[in-house]
């Protein structure tokens, strides 16, 4: 009898205790969780039908390999082109674009090297002065600093943004009317709004223009000829993007119409010189992977 008493007690001890146990390891402290030090990595390309910019055709079919290392809204980026000068595949157009930059609460600022590979020095001597072998004709590098506003970022329901980009170092000169070099600090400014299409297409437009002498009049006085018209760029891009774990890929269409100096021999998209053309399309796509730490 006493033994059963024994086993009894011992039984009802074993179940009291089980239950705890087992609420014990349910309730155990979570591991904590790492930290993310707010930095990200993004590396992709495009590949496109013409390298069109700012108004203008720069070259024919292209891949524009890119990266960007981002910390807190501070980064750094590398983006390339290789393509041809145009559909002919006769020359081919290299050129590499170092930007350091900060992009955060609606406000960018960044400072751009761009090079050409043009046969000149990285960082070509005398660079910040007017010198003859700095000439427009010349391919060799320059720099450029933007600053910019973007509403959108704030207000998403605003896609408002503005931007200023001028050119302050390199092959961006040209001489006067007394034939002195002088420097252009060629400018372009551009503002922009997107459009949410059906489908989860965007559309995004752009109007942009240069406020004096520089790269995108051909170095010609702007506002001397009243035909003259100083926009660059009327811009339409029609965009289509996804995303899957990391993963983003899309594909785009888009057009550019430079009403500078525009008449009906420059209306076109057959002109042997493409940089020429004021009116200008191509399409395009992406593939983009990136982390976040």
């Amino acid at each position: 009898m006493r033994f059963n008493y024994l086993f009894l007690t011992l039984a009802l001890i074993g179940a009291s205790v089980l239950p705890i146990k087992a609420f014990a390891e349910e309730v155990e402290t979570p591991k904590e969780e790492k930290k993310e030090i707010g930095l990200s990595l993004e590396v992709g390309a495009d590949l496109v039908s013409s390298y069109l910019w700012r108004g203008m055709n720069i070259g024919g079919i292209s891949i524009q390999p890119s990266v960007t290392l981002d910390w807190k809204g501070l980064y750094v980026s590398g983006w390339a082109n290789i393509g041809a000068d145009n559909w002919t595949f006769e020359n081919i157009n290299p050129e590499l674009d170092i930007t350091i930059g900060y992009d955060n609460y609606g406000l960018a600022i960044d400072l751009t090297h761009l090079y050409y590979f043009g046969g000149d020095a990285y960082f070509p001597r005398n660079g910040f002065k007017a010198q003859p072998h700095l000439s427009p004709d010349s391919c060799g590098t320059t720099m450029e600093a933007h600053a910019g506003f973007h509403l959108g970022d704030l207000v998403e329901k605003v896609p408002l943004s503005i931007d200023w980009y001028t050119t302050i170092y390199g092959a961006d000169c040209y001489i006067d009317e007394e034939g002195n070099w002088k420097r252009a600090w060629s400018t372009y400014i551009e503002v922009g709004y997107a459009f949410e299409l059906p489908l989860g297409v965007m559309l995004n437009t752009s109007v942009g223009f240069t406020p004096w002498v520089g790269i995108y009049s051909g170095y010609e006085e702007v506002w001397k000829n009243a035909k003259t018209v100083a926009i660059n760029n009327i811009h339409l891009r029609a965009e289509r993007d996804f995303e899957f774990k990391g993963i983003a890929f899309g594909a785009w269409a888009e057009c550019m119409l430079n009403c500078y100096g525009i008449d009906k021999t420059n209306f076109t998209t057959e002109l042997s010189r493409k940089f020429d053309q004021r009116f200008n399309w191509s399409i395009g796509g992406c593939l983009y992977f990136s982390s976040e730490w």
